[in-house]
């Protein structure tokens, strides 16, 4: 009785997730990146030899290994620190940001908000990640709780020395008015979480499920092995 009742709980979950994932699905995220060489969100403010890139004039950078480049930061985000060499100078760090997910000075960055659009962030990180994308999901915070107020945008970093612009979408629904007082950035990867998700999934859809499940039932149970498992930032601003 035991087994026919995990197994079904098992079922339901797996479909809740299914309904879940429709809010940002991998597919969907890999299919609006584009190819390998490209971002969600056209190409990053850096870019090499002072080129126009979607008609906006944009600054030099290097690409490679910590180089030093000559990185232009934009005024709407100069009041926060930004890496030179792509090493050094970086305002946060985090384990999750790190290789692997096991150094936070290695998996230093800095995560700032413009001062003109407070939906538009800039993002640098020391160690860029090629294996996955990094999904950033504009939260509310109040007190001690918060919650997510859009979808998940997801970008390839391929440079620790680019200031990638990231423009986040306010569209769940009930939340829309909400402003945006943080961000959960993640790896666009799967993990394996315990009881009661058993099984593997992507990190930005289990915190999306957990979020609804805790907001429709009052019940943390899937929100507890997705904090444990630590596969995330929680940044404020």
């Amino acid at each position: 009785m035991l087994f026919k009742s995990r197994e079904t709980k098992y079922i339901v979950t797996l479909c809740l997730l299914m309904i879940v994932s429709c809010d940002a699905p991998r597919t969907e995220r890999r299919v609006a990146a584009g190819s390998v060489d490209m971002n969600l969100f056209g190409n990053p403010y850096g870019t090499t030899s002072g080129t126009t890139t979607s008609g906006t004039t944009t600054g030099t950078s290097t690409t490679g290994g910590g180089e030093t480049g000559d990185i232009t930061v934009p005024n709407e985000v100069s009041q926060c620190s930004w890496s030179t060499n792509g090493t050094s100078g970086f305002q946060s760090s985090a384990v999750h940001l790190s290789p692997n997910e096991d150094n936070a000075s290695e998996g230093a960055y800095t995560l700032c908000q413009s001062t003109i659009n407070p939906l538009d962030v800039y993002i640098q990180m020391k160690n860029p990640i090629a294996s996955e994308q990094v999904c950033l999901i504009p939260t509310y915070h109040s007190s001690t709780n918060s919650v997510y107020i859009g979808e998940p945008r997801c970008l390839y970093v391929r440079s620790n020395t680019t200031l990638y612009k990231v423009s986040l979408i306010k569209n769940r629904s009930g939340f829309s008015t909400y402003p945006v007082t943080g961000v959960m950035i993640m790896r666009d990867k799967a993990y394996e979480y315990g009881a009661p998700f058993y099984q593997v999934i992507l990190s930005p859809d289990a915190y999306i499920f957990c979020s609804q499940w805790l907001a429709q039932y009052g019940d943390p149970s899937y929100c507890i092995p997705f904090k444990s498992g630590g596969h995330y930032v929680y940044h404020q601003f």
